[in-house]
């Protein structure tokens, strides 16, 4: 199982970093996304119209990563901090990702996003800092 992990733990960040080209390529027909910005659970046809065109994340770092399997069916869960050039703070979040192998290849079943809010006033920013710039991609809206 460990390289069928590495393989899905590559695939999600794949997601952040490729925006609408991933789920063109991944997302189940009959898939579900729970994302709670502008609305709340879209299907496959509403999460693709909805991501196109997609600005895609700059930089990503998942962490406190979590795997449960049974069966086909892979649950991966995380917190993530993702950086776009347009924003200043970067998007913390936590989430999970339902993928399922379809005879060899891995499609995203469902995937959930809740926001994280910084309370730096408690002490709680992360220290997870901008990983170095990757070299500028083009297509990226």
């Amino acid at each position: 199982m460990h390289s069928k992990v590495e393989k899905l733990w590559a695939l999600e960040k794949r997601n952040w970093l490729d925006g609408a080209d991933f789920y063109e390529r991944q997302l189940a027909p009959d898939a579900a996304m729970v994302i709670p910005y502008p609305e709340a659970r879209k299907d496959r046809i509403a999460a693709l119209s909805g991501r196109c065109p997609a600005r895609q994340w700059e930089a990503v770092e998942l962490y406190d990563q979590s795997v449960t399997q049974r069966g086909e069916t892979v649950l991966l869960s995380y917190r993530v901090v993702a950086w776009r050039d347009c924003c200043a703070a970067p998007l913390r979040a936590r989430c999970a990702s339902t993928y399922l192998d379809d005879d060899g290849s891995w499609l995203r079943l469902s995937h959930e996003r809740e926001t994280l809010e910084v309370e730096e006033a408690q002490g709680k920013v992360s220290i997870l800092r901008r990983p170095a710039c990757p070299e500028p991609r083009l297509g990226a809206a």
